[in-house]
């Protein structure tokens, strides 16, 4: 059998073997850097596949190390573990057993999706070029503490031996099942959550003149802050500066001595990345200043933009178009506004990621982060057939 016939042969035989793990990862997900059953679940099956396992990458993280038989490079594939803190509200036979918390982005197919890449590369060892390194990562989701690709890669996942290239995916609901898609370039925002702590002087509601109203304060920074993108930030750069809380006060003919405001801003470019920080800084610390209180910005840069190496993305997109046929590949158009940590595996090495679709003719699939998730199963033996076809193109160039 050719190369490719091999890979969809082995992945046709694995994919009832992923999805049953994927589905006993979904009853038991796990917050962000406490993914120790699912961490052990990962390493058990590496080993009983013959395939070396590292551990102690971030606490929980891990990678699976599978020596070709050939001469070539070394390869990572990244798959995400982590769960997130809500209540599953689906009806299905391997609902979430654990209170409070649920996959309701699809790590629990990805971390599946990599023990079947596991498999079939194995079963086809004898004809892998290089090394490919599974990397297994935690907290995905935890942009607080700056997610868990950067704490790995400091611990020394793409070392011994380096990693030349870092291949990701992630399940989309906006492509059609059986499809990946792609961009050179942007792919994902950057992701920099910040908190303006801002302190005036109580008093009594009638007596505004003898107080500074930390409210006041903060409504001219919530307007101020719209002016970065509309004012700052060249039309045909990309940003998104959102509040999204707004707290203080505890009675309504008081006026509080603080005041506090949450929010998020996206980027595609580190330039504008740093400038919109520089500005938020400045605006709150000044608004403040010149109204007579003070801001105290924590402005937390998490996850930088998720730039797509061009040279990467074009072989990966071969690769893709030849396992799969030339028009199950996307061109993805724009880069999405959410946040994805792999992004520090793309700033380590030249890397690139995919989006894998599982959206069903006529069907408006419920989207991630929402309590109904779940997703098509079949998708993972397409992200299986990619995923393999890219180590192996990938490790074999010279």
């Amino acid at each position: 059998m050719t190369i490719n016939e091999t890979i969809i042969a082995r992945t046709a035989e694995a994919l009832p073997w992923v999805k049953e793990i994927r589905r006993d990862l979904h009853r038991h997900p796990e917050k962000s850097g406490s993914e120790t059953r699912t961490s052990g679940v990962v390493a058990k099956v590496l080993r009983e596949l013959g395939i070396e396992v590292r551990e102690g990458y971030h606490v929980t993280g891990l990678a699976g190390i599978i020596k070709g038989s050939l001469p070539g490079k070394t390869i990572g594939l990244r798959f995400d573990m982590d769960a997130l803190e809500m209540q599953e509200l689906t009806t299905h036979d391997y609902v979430s057993t654990i209170p409070g918390m649920m996959h309701a982005c699809g790590h629990d197919g990805h971390t599946a999706m990599g023990l079947g890449v596991a498999r079939v590369l194995m079963d086809m060892r004898d004809r892998l070029p290089g090394t490919v390194k599974l990397l297994f990562q935690p907290a995905e989701e935890d942009a607080q503490s700056g997610g868990g690709a950067q704490y790995m890669i400091r611990d020394g996942v793409l070392k011994n031996p380096d990693v030349d290239h870092v291949v990701g995916m992630h399940l989309w609901p906006d492509l059609d099942l059986g499809t990946v898609g792609s961009k050179p370039g942007p792919m994902m925002a950057g992701s920099d959550p910040f908190i303006i702590n801002i302190t005036g002087k109580g008093g009594h509601a009638s007596m505004p003149h003898t107080a500074i109203d930390p409210i006041y304060i903060g409504s001219q920074i919530v307007t101020a802050l719209q002016s970065i993108v509309s004012r700052n930030i060249d039309p045909f750069e990309q940003a998104v500066v959102t509040v999204g809380v707004f707290s203080g006060g505890s009675r309504y003919n008081v006026i509080p001595e603080t005041a506090k405001i949450q929010g998020t801003v996206r980027t595609f470019d580190e330039g504008v990345r740093m400038k919109v920080r520089e500005r938020v800084i400045t605006i709150a610390e000044k608004t403040a200043e010149a109204l007579g209180g003070k801001a105290e910005v924590d402005y937390r840069l998490t996850y930088p933009p998720l730039v797509n190496d061009a040279g990467i993305f074009e072989r990966v997109r071969a690769s893709a178009k030849d396992i799969l046929g030339q028009d199950r590949f996307v061109d993805v158009v724009r880069p999405a506004p959410g946040g994805e940590d792999f992004a520090f595996f793309a700033k380590a090495v030249p890397s690139t990621f995919m989006f894998l679709g599982y959206r069903k003719p006529g069907e408006t699939p419920v989207q991630p982060h929402n309590p109904y998730y779940d997703f098509d199963e079949d998708a993972l033996g397409t992200g299986i057939q990619v995923f393999v076809k890219c180590a192996v193109d990938l490790a074999g160039e010279v």
